[in-house]
């Protein structure tokens, strides 16, 4: 049987359908990955120091600071109890409750509170544990003659490379 000139018989239209398709679906297959190795590339570029999986100078793993909480009192899973006034006296201890986000590489978290001056009024050292879920670290400033009213600083440093700080207003004792 003749065909038509510029037609293809019923054979060599299944064949050319056959291979129009495996062809678009090649394209679409390469063109997917080379969006998932770019989007993977300039991930890798916008990562922030103290992102997930960054790492420090030393190549340890860097911790992540969600939030810190001040308050009067701790819980006894590390968390600082709030009462909504944010404001303390120069007799109080001023509790620093760090959370981490998981996870959480191991670490030495070092809490340095510094005066308005920027002298360090008190230093200590927590060891962080690798977690898979969120992690509470707990610092304090108390000082037993009194703080000087003023704002104080709270860093917290890992490797000498602070990772978080939050301020803490110290005001005169009320009714004095």
């Amino acid at each position: 049987m003749a065909t038509a000139p510029g037609r293809f018989s019923g054979r060599r239209s299944a064949a050319a359908l056959t291979l129009m398709l495996l062809a678009a679906l090649t394209s679409l297959s390469c063109s997917r990955s080379q969006q998932t190795t770019s989007t993977s590339e300039s991930a890798g570029v916008a990562r922030q120091p103290g992102a997930k999986g960054s790492r420090g100078a030393s190549g340890s793993a860097r911790v992540r600071v969600e939030q810190i909480v001040l308050g009067r009192e701790m819980t006894a899973d590390r968390r600082v109890i709030t009462t909504g006034n944010e404001t303390f006296e120069p007799a109080d201890t001023v509790f620093a409750s760090v959370t981490l986000a998981a996870p959480t590489p191991a670490a030495q978290l070092v809490g340095r509170w510094k005066a308005p001056d920027g002298t360090v009024v008190y230093e200590s050292t927590e060891t962080v544990q690798p977690s898979n879920e969120e992690t509470a670290v707990t610092f304090h400033m108390v000082k037993p003659s009194g703080l000087r009213p003023g704002t104080y600083t709270l860093e917290l440093l890992q490797g000498g490379q602070v990772v978080g700080t939050k301020q803490v207003t110290i005001v005169a004792r009320m009714g004095s």
